[in-house]
């Protein structure tokens, strides 16, 4: 543990000051640096073990996202390059924020008070993370807006560049809501409810206001404008659309099923961005109506937990409510169980044979590894 003389951070020795400011008394930095498990055990304990089974879902659930987009012939879509990048946030979350968070819980903050400059990271890994999610949200919005609203458009405007360009933007925009943390308008600490590095939620009331309508509220906006259009155009066409079905060639069919795919997999990204909006919106109302700090820590566990859960579940979403993301998983893990397969094959029939040049022979790869293009430049889902 840390030794009492040793001068602490400014960041905690803040966290001291304002447990004292509450009525906390005397608290002192032993009171700070005590470990979870020791004074909340039950809470701690179940806290872990939600942290567990998240982190380890949402790194399988989004690697298989990321897989089934690179193998899947109906996945591999400009479009679907914002999936993927939403995956790559997700990843980031339960491989990063998560695992430390699990830290916390075990250790206190005293890692982080040893390691400062890992609490600033973590603060700015989180920040950027959970902000480039809700702006993923929103560009996949955008995307599915003009494919079906504006159709003639989309081939101009999600190119294989200007996606990949977008994605990078999305980054960029999450690391500006970022920046006054780093410049002094916000800032990061240790938060002792949520056992965490995050931004400092009580620091500056107006950065928590930006935060909150840059990163969710602004691009709630954009969503909703979206799918609201999505749903009106949908339901002013599909009418035109039934009677015209018994006069259509099998050409004309065959648009016509690629814009009921469209329309489904719309369907499937609004149900992620509900998902998104019931996990994150308890804990951003704790934000604004528990300034004194005065809740429960468990309840601020409970409703970060849920918001970080939401990482976990997006895999599983995609999945349920949409067919070619089924099979897109079906493709990617038959692939990895193919690759797994052959190599054992090579190993044995190299141990058979006491020679690596010669245990290749016989096997052929090439049905594996057939070069493609990830991202073509753009068609239809």
């Amino acid at each position: 543990m840390v030794a009492m003389e040793e001068q602490l951070d400014p960041i905690f020795e803040l966290i001291i000051q304002r447990q004292v400011e509450k009525g906390y008394g005397n608290y002192t930095a032993d009171e700070f640096l005590s470990r979870p498990l020791e004074h909340s055990p039950v809470q701690s304990i179940l806290f872990l073990l939600a942290l567990s089974i998240s982190s380890v879902t949402g790194l399988i659930g989004n690697i298989l996202v990321i897989g089934a987009v690179i193998v899947s012939r109906r996945l591999r879509t400009t479009g679907n390059m914002f999936i993927v990048n939403l995956a790559v946030a997700d990843i980031i979350i339960v491989t990063i924020v998560e695992p430390f968070n699990i830290l916390g819980v075990i250790d206190g903050p005293e890692f982080f008070v040893r390691n400062v400059w890992w609490c600033h990271t973590l603060s700015v890994v989180c920040v950027m993370s959970c902000s480039s999610s809700m702006m993923n949200l929103a560009a996949i919005s955008v995307n599915r807006y003009i494919m079906i609203n504006k159709n003639h458009y989309y081939n101009q405007i999600f190119t294989k560049n200007k996606t990949f360009l977008l994605c990078v933007l999305v980054w960029f925009l999450a690391f500006l809501i970022e920046l006054p943390n780093l410049t002094g308008w916000g800032g990061h600490t240790f938060d002792l409810k949520t056992l965490g590095c995050s931004f400092d939620r009580l620091i500056s009331l107006s950065y928590t206001i930006f935060l909150s309508v840059m990163a969710l509220w602004l691009p709630l906006l954009v969503i909703m404008f979206c799918y609201l259009n999505i749903y009106f155009y949908v339901k002013k066409s599909r009418k035109q659309m039934e009677k015209q079905m018994k006069k259509q060639t099998k050409k004309e069919k065959k648009k016509t099923k690629r814009q009921r795919d469209n329309v489904n997999l719309a369907r499937t990204f609004f149900i992620v961005f509900l998902t998104f909006l019931i996990c994150w919106t308890p804990y951003d109302l704790t934000l604004f109506f528990d300034r004194g700090d005065r809740w429960p820590s468990w309840l601020y566990t409970v409703f970060l937990q849920i918001g970080h859960f939401n990482s976990s579940l997006n895999s599983i979403l995609y999945g349920a409510t949409n067919r070619n993301f089924r099979d897109g998983y079906k493709q990617f893990l038959q692939k990895v169980c193919c690759s797994c397969k052959f190599r054992v094959m090579v190993k044995i029939s190299g141990d058979k044979k006491n020679s690596s040049t010669d245990s290749s022979s016989g096997y052929s790869t090439s049905s594996d590894n057939t070069h493609h293009k990830i991202f073509p430049a753009s068609h239809y889902v």
